[in-house]
């Protein structure tokens, strides 16, 4: 997964972070920072807390919708989480806000699609450390 989230943040010169986080417990699975001081690990349990807040609130309000990005922006960044529900984690990335939001988006698909093969893996550790 490392290797994965290395190539992730090689593909747009202005992602500052990346990492696949869990969302039951919101632990880095495999992170990158590309800039001094960004505390990828540490933010990884709020933005569990998001992507659990946020399915509740879809099925709230539109019953069979699933969310495909989360998108927050500020005056100077893009946040974007995509988390499928099939999955035990999800995909986030910082960028510039001068990135181009599309390309962030069509990457992180890609990437998500070979994140896949390691959720069967990723699952029943899960299991085995509950047990």
């Amino acid at each position: 997964m490392q290797k994965l989230m290395d190539a992730l943040s090689k593909e747009l010169p202005g992602v500052l972070a990346v990492a696949v986080v869990t969302v039951e417990d919101g632990l880095s699975i495999a992170e990158v920072s590309r800039r001094k001081g960004i505390e990828t690990a540490a933010a990884s349990a709020y933005l569990a807390s998001i992507v659990k807040s946020n399915g509740k609130a879809i099925g709230l309000l539109a019953d069979d919708e699933v969310t495909d990005d989360i998108l927050i922006t500020t005056s100077r960044y893009h946040f974007i989480i995509r988390h499928t529900p099939d999955q035990p984690f999800f995909i986030f990335v910082m960028t510039t806000k001068d990135e181009w939001l599309g390309k962030a988006r069509l990457l992180m698909k890609r990437f998500e699609l070979e994140l896949s093969r390691f959720s069967a893996e990723l699952i029943e550790q899960f299991r085995q450390a509950s047990d």
